[in-house]
Order: structure tokens, then sequence, then C-alpha cells
């Protein structure tokens, strides 16, 4: 295209002030211009994730400019590149799961301003929809093993939340990483989780018991699991990174003996990562696309954006929500 027939608007799903789903409108918002490091995309499909009703209500306080497109990721095809920009060219496939916070608005929507620095091409080979439903908690996962934790080969991880999309991706990062890991669940989801790599547990009362040794660390993605309880399983010198707020989110622990044991506390969201902690995360999910096991998804149209944003809080919805604008 050239500068003349560049779309200059574009379909978005975007609020004017935070509150509920309802506040999403569908229609018409001009598109910003395009800066020297910038990427104009055409958006094929944009990602519901939880953290995304969290702005959209106001819970996750981030500094928003409205109307603000809601959303963070996305993949589509690059329509024109700024100036200074020479990893992209027009037409090449490209993903982004860092939008729609921070001052930068979001990509549900036909057309989106990125810049070049928070995409990151789409693997050979991959389908986009499903790779597109695997970033968000795939980034996640790969910054606490990569990052977080760095936890030697053979070392031992416990998953509290193993079956969850985090939770999969998390067992996935670690194996490929040669931890071992213990992973939390219901019985119906052993399977699951047991062809992941890990070995599975029931997250009721009395998992603990079913760990021949101390773990290294323990990834909470569930909320389920009280501190102490994960506190107990801990080796010294030992991390836990908490990512979950339980109904209770107050919570009381052995302190003499947390601090004697060397052991540590971490909390984690990722829409607090840097860009360098992103791009690093990025690499390692590209490098290892074709091993990862793809997590299910359904995909909706643009003017269903508010009932996904309703669906994606729904604990009976289990499928990773796409929309197609």
């Amino acid at each position: 295209m050239t500068s003349s027939t560049l779309p200059t608007t574009a379909q978005a799903a975007y609020i004017t002030t935070i509150g509920g789903p309802d506040r999403i409108r569908i229609g018409a918002l001009p598109l910003p211009p395009v800066g020297p490091s910038d990427c104009l995309i055409a958006v094929h499909a944009a990602a519901v994730d939880r953290v995304d009703t969290y702005v959209r209500a106001g819970t996750f306080q981030t500094a928003l400019t409205f109307p603000f497109v809601v959303g963070r990721d996305a993949w589509g095809t690059v329509v024109a590149t700024g100036a200074s920009v020479t990893e992209f060219a027009v037409g090449d496939r490209v993903w982004t799961n860092s939008a729609g916070y921070d001052g930068r608005q979001g990509v549900t929507a036909t057309n989106a301003v990125i810049p070049a620095a928070r995409l990151a091409p789409l693997p050979e080979g991959v389908d986009p929809d499903a790779w597109l439903a695997l970033v968000h908690p795939g980034a996640t996962a790969a910054i606490i093993v990569n990052q977080l934790l760095q936890l030697k080969p053979g070392a031992r991880l416990l998953v509290a939340g193993g079956a969850g999309h985090v939770g999969r991706l998390l067992i996935q990062c670690a194996r490929l990483q040669g931890l071992t890991v213990t992973a939390t669940c219901a019985p119906r989801d052993f399977d699951t989780v047991a062809a992941l790599g890990a070995n599975p547990v029931d997250y009721h009362e009395g998992w603990a018991r079913h760990l021949s040794s101390p773990v290294a660390a323990v990834v909470d993605t569930s909320g389920r699991v009280p501190l102490q309880q994960s506190l107990d399983v801990l080796a010294p010198g030992g991390q836990i990174v908490v990512m979950a707020t339980p109904p209770k989110p107050q919570a009381s622990f052995d302190l003499p003996r947390f601090y004697m044991n060397r052991q540590r506390l971490v909390g984690f969201v990722i829409s607090h990562a840097s860009l360098a902690e992103l791009t690093a995360a990025n690499r390692f999910l590209v490098a290892h696309a074709a091993a990862l096991a793809p997590l299910a998804y359904r995909v909706l149209p643009l003017a269903q954006t508010a009932a996904a944003h309703r669906d994606v809080c729904d604990p009976r919805v289990k499928d990773r929500l796409l929309i197609r604008p």
C-alpha cells in the first residue's frame, strides 16, 4: 500500500471509561500515525486474557488514554513500517503480547500501530491462532522458569495448579530446562499433566505426603494452597512464586522457620515484566515452538468482545478466547 491508501481508521472494541463488560463499545476509531519505530498491523486475531478484564475494570491500575482499545495480545500482518524499522517488512506475519496497558493502546481492532520492539515474527509452521492462544501463559511461564527461578537441570519444581493454562506451560518450560516437575491438579487431569512430563498429585488436602523429598521451588498458579503448606515442602534456600489470590487473601506462616531456612517469597504478574524480560521469554517460546503442546481455543467475532470479557472470568470456560476483528 502507498501512504495515501493506508487505513486511517479501525473498527475496534473500546471503552470510554473503566467499568464492567457492558462498557465495551464497537466502532470506528482513528488510527495514530505510524512513528519511525512503529509498524501498522492488520490484526487477524486478538486474545482475551483475564488481565484485559482487570485493565478494563480498573482493578489493575495502569495508564489509559480514552477511547481505549482493549486487548494486549494479537497476531497479524505488517501493512506499513516506520522509517527506522529494519527488522520487519510489509507482509511479514507478526505477534505481540504487550499492548493494551501502560499507556499503550490495545489490539482488539482491525488495525493497530505497534512499536516494532514489541513485535515478534510468527514461528514457521505454526497455526497462528493456536500460537496466539499460547503466548500469554507461555511468556508468563518462560519468565518464571528462566528468569525468576533459574534452577539447575534436575532440580525439583512443584506447580500448584498444573492443569490450568499457565500451569501447563510452566510444566513444559520447566521440562525443556531439564527440571523434574510435580503438579497438583484434579484426578480428571492426571493424564493431561502426565503427558506434559509432570508427576500429577491430587490438589486436595494431603497432597504433600506424595512428595518424596522437598522441592527447590513452588509456583502457585491456583491460589488454593495455603502459604505454610508450600513452605512445608520447600527445601532450605528454596523459592515460592505466587501469581494468584486465594479467596481469603490474608496469609500467615512460620516466619522464624522461613528466614532460618533462607527461603524466598516472590509475587509475579506479567504486566510488570520489562520489555527485556518479555523479549527474552518470547525468543524462548519461538525457539521451542515445535515442542509446545497447544491449548484449546475458540474464535469469536468482534461484536462478541463484551461477552468474551465475561466468559474469560468464568471458571467453567476452559478454552482460550480469541477475537476475529
